[in-house]
């Protein structure tokens, strides 16, 4: 037998440090070195292969919902960013473009979309709303990567959607409802979160093709990627 993490549970390194997001929870965790470790160890080998101090240990994280048992190895690659200096403390705002989209079709029903996300980020979490995102890539079985002109016309139509919306949208809710219109369209792009530590920062972004749409290309160099969904990296 294996342990795997929970699905609520992600993990990247930036540096030394291990950071653990609980969408569930909605809260990004620290862990100290000797956690790290224990971590690492229980993800990597067979529960049979441990130490009777680590089975207690990881006894004790099942118990707290962090880590389940499967028959197959943990199959998810982990970010490491060790010797990453990080990114500035990054100000959003919509990737605008000289631009005019007219309120038609696709612009109120990504508007529709947006408001969705909103409610779901208040009311139901971080968890239930990446669900979202895992149910419509589900509904459909075969993906393509849109030319660059097609990535920023969708831009566009999120941003008008977001011009009309009353409240500000932040990044996490710009790139989730980006993703599922994507999806909806047939397109492989993910949602990702990047974050670091010294001083503690997390942004969203939406990942297409190995790159980032309508946004600091830089990211993913310097930011552990910590979520990556619905088209999770594997191992290689």
């Amino acid at each position: 037998m294996h342990y795997h993490l929970n699905d609520h549970i992600y993990l990247g390194q930036f540096r030394e440090d291990l950071i653990l997001l609980d969408t569930k929870s909605d809260k990004y965790t620290i862990c100290f070195k000797e956690f790290s470790s224990l971590l690492a160890r229980i993800l990597e080998e067979r529960s049979s292969s441990l130490s009777p101090q680590d089975q207690f240990s990881t006894q004790k994280l099942m118990e707290e919902g962090i880590l389940q048992k499967k028959e197959i190895p943990f199959p998810y690659f982990i970010d490491k960013k060790i010797d990453s200096q990080g990114v500035p403390n990054v100000d959003w705002r919509l990737p605008l473009e000289n631009k005019k989209v007219s309120l038609n079709f696709p612009a109120l029903k990504a508007f529709f979309i947006l408001v969705k996300v909103n409610y779901y980020i208040k009311w139901k979490g971080f968890y239930e709303t990446i669900q979202l995102i895992k149910k419509v890539h589900s509904k459909q079985s075969s993906y393509k990567i849109p030319p660059e002109s097609e990535l920023k016309n969708l831009a566009n139509v999120v941003n008008k959607a977001c011009l009309i919306y009353p409240f500000r949208t932040k990044c996490l809710e710009w790139a989730m409802t980006y993703v599922l219109l994507a999806l909806k369209r047939g397109w492989k792009c993910n949602l990702e979160v990047g974050v670091q530590n010294y001083p503690f920062f997390a942004h969203a972004w939406v990942e297409c093709d190995g790159k980032i749409v309508m946004d600091d290309q830089n990211l993913r160099k310097e930011l552990a990627i910590i979520l990556n969904e619905p088209f999770r990296r594997l191992k290689s």
